[in-house]
């Protein structure tokens, strides 16, 4: 549960507000901090945990309730309560209405989240009768069966037999942990792999299922498959390079110990009435509510042929985003420099006509969006979302995720993710970490921290320093034009540094070049 938000609180001055979350009357406890002088008040308070229930269908009738205090004095606003079942099985996006205990007189709305994941300890996958040809013909070869959710499991990896006619009875079972959101709806599609290995080890290409395109919520029930091969070449220093389809695999998906409820995709579930969103997969529990099955969600992929891509991109989150592409933009020695640095992978870079601009296509989400995926630091990576079309960035030391963009930070700084999701700022030249951003100010100050990760500023200009923040009272105009010229610096730097290492590089290759022609004399 995370990103509590009361609205219009009906309180007396003064008001100090925290909250109090009771998970199935006092299974789970827990209280936020306390937030004074607001009748809106918002939290970064956040609480993970693990629960147990051994009567699914007890769950209609066990709430989580959750009560507003008022501590100057003592007393409770009001209280808000809604039923397990309508949150395992409706949208994780709550707003609800607090009612004064005794006259239940409304005294505001409270917003949150609550992302309640049925888990399967050991779900299981039975692949029966496969089939393997190569070139229209039975292929002689083995079967090594993995899951992209393997990390999380127990018997993750089944090896299967050789067969001279390239034919498997089965059954073959894989078994990991994970929940039916997981399964269906990651951002990239969760899959069941099968390698084909000849009698001499070599490994003749790869099949994968995607979980969502071969599923069914009815146990023992077979779903058939039928999926292309394709190898991939490896060049030792070099990236894979993918060669295409070289044969075809089917067979049938059988699921054991699947979770019985997901929680819908998108909506927002109002004092217990459903407003938009989508059922995850048909045969799913949904909402009591709902007199009828919510509409089907699909990936945007499914409806769109050969173009999977949207055709307009997203905009930015911030309008200062856009404006400060414009002015790279108009910047032809950044514009040519930008032109000679690749794309990570999968990023697609594709030219809006009518606009006169390049976007960026991320085949993981089939979104697009004008935020350039490039110089992005160590460890992270930048990703949209499949349903808002949002761009959001991955840290891959924690596998957490944050809105805000880690790039543009000073020489010597690094922003980082903790696994809580708190942002935080490491200064290598002290090896000092802080929660206060170092970007954003004027041209002539830099921040650093001291031995004690105590921040100050260094003003170049006047070769001074100072405990003083200059950010601080300045107004909102002032800030942003910092901030924008703080990141056009940042990005020509960036392209400047990264086509000298280019250049660089290609003078390596040629003096290798000259040796190698040299040895041959």
């Amino acid at each position: 549960m995370y990103d509590f938000v009361c609205e219009g609180l009906d309180v007396a001055e003064p008001c100090e507000v925290f909250l109090k979350i009771y998970f199935d009357n006092n299974f789970k406890v827990s209280q936020t901090d306390i937030e004074s002088g607001s009748r809106n008040p918002e939290w970064e308070f956040r609480t993970a945990f693990q629960y147990t229930v051994h009567n699914l269908a007890t769950l209609s009738k066990r709430d989580l309730k959750v009560q507003c205090f008022n501590r100057s004095n003592s007393r409770i606003i009001g209280e808000a309560s809604l039923d397990l079942l309508s949150i395992a099985c409706g949208p994780a996006f709550l707003k609800l209405t607090f009612h004064e205990p005794s006259t239940r007189q409304s005294k505001g709305v409270l917003r949150f989240t609550c992302v309640m994941k049925m888990i399967s300890d050991k779900l299981t996958v039975v692949c029966k009768h496969l089939k393997l040809t190569m070139q229209g013909f039975p292929a002689a070869a083995r079967l090594v069966i993995s899951s992209s959710l393997a990390g999380t499991g127990h018997a993750c990896t089944t090896n299967v037999p050789f067969s001279n006619e390239g034919d498997w009875l089965g059954p073959f079972s894989i078994c990991f942990q994970t929940s039916l959101g997981d399964l269906l709806k990651a951002p990239e599609l969760e899959s069941v792999s099968f390698r084909a290995i000849d009698d001499m080890g070599v490994n003749q290409g790869n099949a994968e299922v995607a979980f969502r395109e071969a599923f069914t919520t009815q146990p023992d029930t077979s779903v058939p498959f039928k999926v292309p091969v394709n190898y991939t070449s490896k060049v030792e220093g070099e990236e894979d390079e993918p060669v295409g389809s070289v044969g075809e695999l089917s067979g049938v998906l059988q699921y054991h110990n699947l979770p019985v409820y997901a929680q819908m995709a998108g909506g927002v579930n109002v004092d217990g009435q459903v407003e938009g969103g989508y059922w995850l997969i048909e045969g799913l529990p949904y909402p009591k509510c709902l007199s009828q099955a919510p509409p089907l969600w699909e990936d945007p992929a499914d409806n769109i042929g050969i173009e999977c891509f949207s055709t307009d991109p997203q905009p930015q989150d911030e309008q200062e985003d856009q404006e400060l592409d414009e002015e790279l933009d108009d910047d032809t020695a950044f514009r040519e420099n930008l032109e000679q640095i690749d794309l990570p992978p999968p990023w697609e870079k594709r030219y809006e006509r009518s606009r006169g601009r390049f976007f960026f296509s991320d085949p993981r989400s089939r979104k697009t969006t004008w935020r350039d995926p490039r110089f992005l630091p160590m460890n992270w990576d930048q990703r949209i979302d499949p349903q808002t079309g949002r761009v959001y960035f991955r840290y891959h030391k924690t596998r957490d995720t944050t809105n805000v963009d880690p790039r543009c930070c000073p020489q010597g700084w690094e922003m980082r993710l903790s696994k809580n999701r708190d942002i935080y700022f490491a200064f290598w030249p002290t090896m000092q970490t802080t929660f206060t951003d170092p970007r954003g100010l004027p041209e002539t100050v830099d921040a650093a921290l001291d031995d004690l990760g105590r921040m100050y500023f260094k003003n170049h200009e006047t070769k001074t320093t100072s405990w003083e923040d200059p950010r601080k009272e300045q107004q909102e105009v002032t800030l942003t034009t910092w901030r924008q010229a703080q990141s056009l610096r940042w990005w020509k730097e960036q392209a400047r540094a990264g086509v000298e290492d280019i250049a660089k590089q290609r003078l390596e290759l040629d003096e290798r070049d000259e040796e190698g022609v040299e040895l041959l004399s």
